[in-house]
Parts: C-alpha cells; structure tokens; sequence
C-alpha cells in the first residue's frame, strides 16, 4: 500500500497520534516511507516469540487472536480487532517480550510502523509521548482491574472481564468462541453461576444473549461491574 491518502487516513486513527498533525510530522520527520502495510490470510501467524514484527502494529481490518503459544492446546488469552495496536508493551523492552503467539482469525491488514521511527516520533513530539505513556497508563490500570476480578472478584465480574475482552461489531454483537459449559470451565465457575450472572446482565439491561450470540446494549455498565 502506497496510497498516501489511505496512508495518512490510517496514521492518523493510531493512539500515537491523537490530538496531532501528522502531516506537519511527517513533514518533519519522514517516517511513513519507513512503515509498512501487511495482509495475513486467515490462521497466517502475525507475531511470535521467534518472528516479532519489531515495532508498533495497527490493526485496520480484520480480527486476531493472541494465544498462550503455538501448540494444538494452547490458550485463548483475549481478541483482537480493527482498531487494536500490537507491540506497544514492549517497545521499550531489553528482551524480545513476546511469550504468546497472535493468528490471524480472518484475512487481517496491519499497519506497521518500525521500533526505531516510533522512537523518534516520541522523542521529537510531546504529544506522542504523553500519547503513548497515556495508553500504557490505561492499560496497566485495566490489567490490573482484571486481575482483582479474576483472583477475587464475583461471577459476574468475570464474566463481565472476558464479554470485553471479545470483538464485537458496531452494533455491540460478538459471538462466544465455545460453549457455556466451556466457558464456565475456563472461567473457573459452575454452569448455574454462569447462567445467572447471564441472567442478571440481562436483567438490568446490559446485554441479551441467544446461543453463542451476545449483544452489549450498554458495555460501559460492564466496566462499572468489576
């Protein structure tokens, strides 16, 4: 992909660059000819331990799954889609620090921008800086807020944990990646505390549910659970 346009379009919904002029630093810095546009075939792997992508990467279409590794039995940690950033976590880092694998769930396109140009934009913008301190900000705050709902928090809490951590549409719908059964299983809770925490979202307006599909008529609520 070379289409300036598309190009900027891109750049400009990145977290990096909120409240920014992008083409004022590009004019500065000359970095968009150093990134790159990748497209990954469904189950392509997109990032591993022994080939990491070496920057920061946007997800403008598509969906992707980061697992535990690349064995048959490995883990679904959490989803990803357009809109999501891959490698912001260890720009920084002295070791690779990339333990899970992230595949590819359907054809997905990232935008990538090399370690070495997102460094300079930092150091050459304060606004990226404080951009990018502000992401990692929310995200500690949010890992941290997940833990507490994992080790001690309710049903519902955890469950709340997990409906966000899935991609949904515009609409609010995701589907479940396996049964209820399963999921209680994984979520270290019983079938019935399973259907009530279900149950009492519903209730109060927060989601419905037929099978496997699910629709968040008010995700912030979920936020508020846990």
């Amino acid at each position: 992909m070379k289409n300036a346009t598309k190009l900027y379009d891109i750049v400009e919904k990145m977290f990096l660059f909120r409240d920014m002029d992008v083409r004022a630093l590009e004019d500065e810095l000359k970095f968009i000819d150093a990134c790159s546009a990748r497209d990954f075939d469904a189950n392509d792997i997109i990032q591993s331990a022994t080939a990491p992508l070496g920057g920061l990467a946007y997800i403008y279409s598509g969906t992707a799954s980061v697992l535990s590794d690349d064995s048959d039995n490995a883990v679904l940690l959490r989803n990803l889609s357009c809109g999501d950033v891959i490698g912001a976590s260890t720009l920084y880092s002295k070791s690779s620090g990339y333990s899970t694998v992230i595949r590819a769930e359907k054809n997905c396109s990232v935008f990538l921008i090399p370690q070495e140009q997102v460094k300079r934009i930092i150091s050459a913008a304060p606004r990226a800086a404080e951009n990018y301190i502000r992401y990692l900000t929310e995200r500690i705050c949010f890992l941290n807020r997940k833990i507490t709902a994992f080790t001690a928090g309710s049903a519902e809490a955890k469950l709340a944990v997990y409906l966000l951590g899935l991609p949904r549409d515009l609409t609010g719908k995701l589907t479940l990646p396996c049964t209820l059964s399963e999921l209680a299983d994984m979520l270290n809770m019983g079938r019935a505390s399973l259907y009530r925490s279900f149950d009492s979202m519903t209730k109060n307006g927060i989601l419905i549910r037929a099978g496997k599909q699910v629709t968040l008529l008010n995700p912030d609520a979920l936020h508020k659970i846990f």
